[in-house]
């Protein structure tokens, strides 16, 4: 009989360690959303848990966050059966608009979840929205040749925006607005960028433009001018002018 409950207690101690195993779990689940938010910030925060609910100790082995994001190392990379640990994380949404999605790669001792993708997101609502871009790109360009390009402000919020006070600095373009505008909810304006260039090399300068916007008191473009010399001139020289007079 002792025999017997020998071999018993063998076999269910036996059995007790093949069932142990870590469980690696995420509270709340694999995703952190921020849902839609108005960035004061370009970058966004928030702290996230994990917690092992296996009966054997959860090992992290590694978290390695994808481009635009970043996460702190977890305050304890080893979790005993129940424990919990915090990993803060951060995303940069920069001049993003629309729902933005990054994604850490988390690896853990867990047979069942030896690597996680945990994403973060959120939608990313802005009052005044650039297109394509939120700059002049003037690049490729000559000397003594005109250069132009198009980007456009869109009003995205729900109330009239009035734009003032615009300025260049230095004024290595010209702009065809005015310097006071407005723009209803929904609406876009056109702003060209005209630059001839006297000089070879790269240039940089900062459009700035007041708004009654409590969100966006000032909008920045920058300009980046990038001129080759020209087959034709070459640099300081003066672009001949035409003459359009008849010979005689």
């Amino acid at each position: 009989m002792k025999h017997i409950l020998c071999v018993l207690s063998l076999l269910l101690i036996i059995a007790m360690h093949l069932n142990a195993q870590p469980k690696f779990v995420i509270v709340g689940g694999d995703e952190y959303n921020w849902g839609e938010v108005k960035p004061v910030s370009p970058t966004l925060k928030a702290s996230v848990v994990f917690k092992n609910e296996g009966n054997e100790n959860l090992i992290i082995k590694k978290v390695q966050p994808g481009c635009g994001c970043k996460a702190a190392k977890p305050e304890k990379d080893i979790l005993l059966p129940g424990e919990t640990t915090n990993m803060d994380v951060s995303f940069n949404v920069g001049s993003g608009t629309g729902v933005q999605s990054k994604t850490i790669r988390i690896e853990t001792n867990d047979p069942e979840r030896q690597t996680i993708t945990y994403r973060i997101t959120a939608n990313i609502i802005r009052d005044i929205i650039f297109k394509p871009h939120e700059s002049f790109n003037l690049k490729s360009v000559q000397i003594w040749q005109e250069a132009t390009e198009t980007i456009y402000i869109k009003n995205n919020s729900k109330q009239k925006i009035n734009f003032s006070n615009v300025v260049i600095e230095p004024p290595l373009v010209k702009l065809n607005i005015p310097d006071k505008f407005s723009l209803e909810p929904d609406k876009e304006i056109a702003i060209i960028a005209r630059t001839t260039p006297q000089t070879t090399g790269y240039q940089h300068a900062k459009i700035t433009i007041n708004t009654d916007n409590a969100d966006n008191p000032v909008v920045e473009i920058q300009v980046h001018i990038d001129a080759s010399a020209s087959p034709i001139l070459n640099e300081g020289e003066v672009a001949p002018s035409v003459d359009t007079r008849k010979k005689r």
